[in-house]
């Protein structure tokens, strides 16, 4: 091949790329690419272009690259991965002075650009940065080459949530309902109330200890915190909304926060009395961002065994970290936990009905009960397979478990009797009280909207 090198115009190097996009992209839609590399490969496709055209520099062609020899055959593309073009100014002079003595060198696009390629043998050395070869010249790659480029940050996964939930009020429990039912986004069991969406959940259990105050309804309490807390992230989805563009700042803190202040404001106006615990997660990419406060919890269970735990906030026994009137607690005081997770994670959300009548050993007994049934074992080249585990059999599984020891007074075992005897108090069986368990399992987000400006 001649080792004359040509000028390729700014232009003419961004319409290549677009090119090149275009038939990678024409060959992941096909049905010989799975579903999440196509996905990955349209929204990198509208990227590329925009960011490395004005990379591409003048070159020597290179023989075709083959591709695919029955769809594409055309030259490859050199350009500079975006994190290594920042050392190019600084090697283009010192390299034109090395090629001035071998040869006269083509002015390319500007001076701090002249590049002249010695067509007849290139001295390849390896270096830390694999980027530099022997005449000092910057490594170029072609578009594919940069695709594979290990050095490269690779996008996190993308995750959402399917969900299911099961609620059952203590027994006797009377319903306390608001007017207009209806219109809140939340559901009430009892004194809880919780929210479920495909990237969050949300869970609050009123305190029951206002019984007896005038005023007092801490089910609405905990109905209203909820409503407002999934108001607020309904926000991220509403393209006219300025929340959507910082869809992945979401904080469940200033989640909570909001939805706290909303309901202080609606507690003055309708003169509700109450307070209630709270916990609320939110799923962004594989990161699952917690806020906790009281005595409601969050399990995270991987491959059969729990891999997070929250722990009960507490001022003492009995007595949860509450908000709330009357209350000098706030959202600032909550736990806050980030947690990594992967697909096929089982997230357990729910009221302390759950954790104070099932000890994490009996939680994690159902869960592994109901993977199993769904499992398909390993074969001699496969490995084991989990198939249409439903969260709803999960969900009503605990619900159903914990609500019989509730309501067994003779039960010899439970964990709100451990720590009452803990505090020296005589108590025996399970507690009575209102019951939510929220379970989500991690899976691939089929698409994503695009949110930039």
């Amino acid at each position: 091949m001649s080792s004359k090198t040509h000028q390729i115009p700014t232009w003419m190097a961004q319409k290549s790329l677009r090119a090149l996009m275009l038939a990678r992209y024409r060959h992941y839609v096909s049905g010989s690419a799975a579903s999440g590399s196509r996905r990955g490969y349209a929204s990198f496709a509208g990227h590329l272009p925009r960011s490395l055209h004005s990379r591409a520099l003048a070159h020597p062609f290179r023989p075709p690259a083959i591709l695919y020899p029955s769809r594409l055959n055309i030259p490859a593309v050199p350009v500079f991965p975006a994190q290594h073009y920042k050392h190019l100014n600084a090697q283009t002079s010192e390299t034109a002075q090395i090629h001035t003595l071998q040869r006269p060198s083509k002015s390319l696009h500007s001076q701090q650009q002249s590049l002249a390629i010695n067509g007849t043998r290139r001295r390849h050395v390896q270096t830390n940065s694999k980027l530099e070869q022997s005449n000092g010249d910057p490594l170029q790659l072609s578009v594919f080459d940069y695709l594979g480029d290990k050095s490269m940050e690779k996008p996190k996964p993308s995750y959402i949530f399917t969900h299911a939930a099961t609620g059952f009020p203590k027994a006797g429990k009377r319903m306390v309902s608001p007017d207009k039912d209806e219109e809140y986004a939340s559901v009430q069991v009892g004194e809880d109330a919780y929210f479920r969406r495909y990237d969050s959940l949300g869970v609050a259990d009123g305190v029951g200890g206002w019984t007896g105050t005038t005023g007092a309804n801490p089910a609405l309490y905990s109905r209203k915190l909820m409503h407002y807390a999934y108001v607020e992230l309904e926000r991220f989805d509403n393209i006219d909304d300025p929340s959507f563009y910082d869809y992945d700042k979401a904080d469940p803190v200033e989640i909570l926060q909001t939805s706290y202040e909303h309901c202080l404001e609606d507690a003055e106006k309708e003169g509700i009395v109450g307070s209630s615990t709270a916990c609320v997660v939110i799923l962004r990419n594989n990161e699952l961002r917690i806020a906790n406060i009281g005595d409601c919890g969050v399990s995270i269970i991987r491959h059969n065994d729990y891999i997070f735990r929250t722990e009960e906030q507490q001022h003492s026994f009995n007595f949860p970290v509450q908000l709330g009137t009357g209350s000098s607690d706030s959202p600032s005081d909550a736990q806050r936990f980030s947690v990594t997770v992967e697909k096929g994670d089982i997230v357990i959300l729910a009221s302390d009905g759950l954790f104070d009548n099932l000890y994490d050993e009996d939680i994690l007994d159902i869960v592994r009960h109901h993977v199993s049934a769904h499992t398909i074992t390993a074969g001699k080249s496969k490995a084991p397979r989990i198939v249409n585990l439903e969260p709803q059999t999960i969900s009503d599984a605990l619900a159903k478990r914990a609500k019989s020891i509730s309501e067994d007074s003779r039960n010899v075992n439970s964990p709100f009797q451990s720590r009452a005897i803990q505090e020296g108090l005589y108590y025996q069986g399970g507690k009575a009280d209102d019951i939510s368990v929220l379970v989500a399992i991690v899976k691939d987000s089929e698409d994503s909207p695009d949110r930039r400006l």
